[in-house]
């Protein structure tokens, strides 16, 4: 499977993920609290390893996603907040799965799920600037190679 293609099942899984949370949140009754704050860690640490994996980075086997969050400063600034957003989800990725490891309430579900929400919409938004980017190169480098690339190629390029 090409690399770009890899990364793209990557935020597939993890948008499947997001969006398993805000269904169950939304639609069932009552609130899985557990199964909604895992499927919000999932998420992000899925699109996580994506951005590491576009990145090159051979991902480990890990639930922190605040780990997985300081691999990926090595390529792109990452917010304070966001950080934090990491360090809260993370505990929902493994003591979240066996009973009495963790106490959640309604209100920590929706906040899991609101720091999801914005966490996931910036990765995702990086994601798609990255392969824009990885694209447009690929057109460029495509045309170079033929000979057709020129100025106003590389101007619309940029601009696209």
């Amino acid at each position: 499977m090409p690399h770009n293609e890899i990364v793209k099942e990557w935020f597939a899984f993890a948008e499947m993920d997001f969006l398993t949370a805000k269904h169950l949140y939304e639609h069932m009754r009552p609130q899985p609290y557990e199964i909604i704050c895992y499927h919000c860690q999932q998420a992000i640490e899925k699109a996580l390893k994506g951005h590491l994996i576009a990145n090159g980075i051979n991902i480990q086997k890990t639930h922190d996603l605040g780990l997985l969050a300081e691999r990926l400063q090595e390529f792109m600034e990452i917010d304070e907040k966001y950080l934090e957003i990491c360090d809260n989800l993370t505990p929902y990725g493994v003591k979240i799965r066996y009973p009495q490891e963790l106490y959640i309430e309604e209100r920590h579900v929706a906040k899991a799920l609101t720091e999801t929400t914005e966490l996931f919409a910036w990765l995702k938004a990086r994601a798609e600037t990255a392969a824009a980017i990885e694209e447009g190169k690929q057109l460029l480098q495509d045309k170079n190679q033929k000979g057709h690339c020129s100025m106003d190629d590389l101007k619309s390029a940029l601009d696209e």
